[in-house]
């Protein structure tokens, strides 16, 4: 059984045909880099895994079940929203801008979802949460606000929600794009002792180190496509598209 099956994936906006046939598969456990330049769909196609996104053809299934089907009509339908809701905790999704809530110290970020989504006991997820800040290195943090960390602070804490809610896959939509490189190697911490915990990903990253060195498999998008995927050896040292090698000429 894959984790994610995501078959001929179709989105426009308007007139913007962004995802033009899109197939993935992922297995449990597997880390996957999806590099490309801007406006390639790379965080479209993530977006629309995790529902924040409507495809417009194709079909998605997570860890087995349906969520999104192609019907006689030549449209994706959807399940209910009962089961929208319940395969959508399955995934837990990082944004390149953090999204805390700045009037909420950094415990109260991480327990909120569990408290109100999951019903989760406040004792339980305050729990868990302080287990998830030891994690990825905040401890000392936890009752402070969003305004007094650094940038790389704030994005670790926005795993550890993403975290909290104990999903099977976690999707990241450069994660680190909008930090300084300093700062980068904490979040690129945290994310490789994910990755050495076995813990499926969808990385979108221009952090091609990142994905040389910790990814299984390397995915390369352009205008709505996958052009080029392989293992991180084949696609950076010997890339067989020339869209592929244009784009890491440029970049590495």
């Amino acid at each position: 059984m894959y984790m994610i099956e995501a078959r001929n994936i179709h989105k426009s906006f308007d007139n913007l045909h962004v995802l033009k046939g899109i197939s993935l598969m992922v297995e449990e456990g597997e880390v996957i880099a999806i590099i490309g330049p801007s406006g390639s769909g790379k965080s479209t196609l993530l977006r629309c895994l995790i529902h924040l996104e409507v495809i417009d053809r194709g079909d998605i299934i997570i860890q087995g079940q349906p969520f999104a089907y192609e019907a006689e009509d030549g449209k994706s339908h959807y399940v209910d929203d009962k089961k929208i809701r319940e395969i959508c905790k399955k995934l837990g999704m990082v944004f390149q801008n953090f999204n805390l809530f700045p009037h909420k110290t950094v415990l109260e970020n991480i327990i909120e979802a569990p408290i109100v989504v999951n019903k989760m006991d406040r004792k339980e997820a305050i729990d868990i949460a302080e287990d998830l800040l030891k994690r990825v290195g905040l401890e000392d943090k936890r009752d402070n606000y969003p305004s007094q960390l650094s940038g790389g602070q704030k994005q670790r804490v926005a795993i550890a929600r993403a975290l909290a809610m104990k999903p099977d896959i976690m999707l990241f939509d450069e994660p680190t794009s909008s930090l300084d490189p300093e700062l980068t190697g904490e979040v690129l911490k945290v994310m490789r002792d994910l990755a050495e915990d076995r813990m499926t990903m969808l990385v979108v990253t221009h952090e091609m180190g990142f994905a040389r060195e910790v990814a299984d498999r390397v995915i390369f998008m352009d205008g709505g496509e996958i052009i080029e995927e392989g293992c991180p050896n084949d696609i950076f040292r010997n890339p067989s598209n020339v869209r592929t090698r244009s784009f890491l000429e440029q970049v590495l």
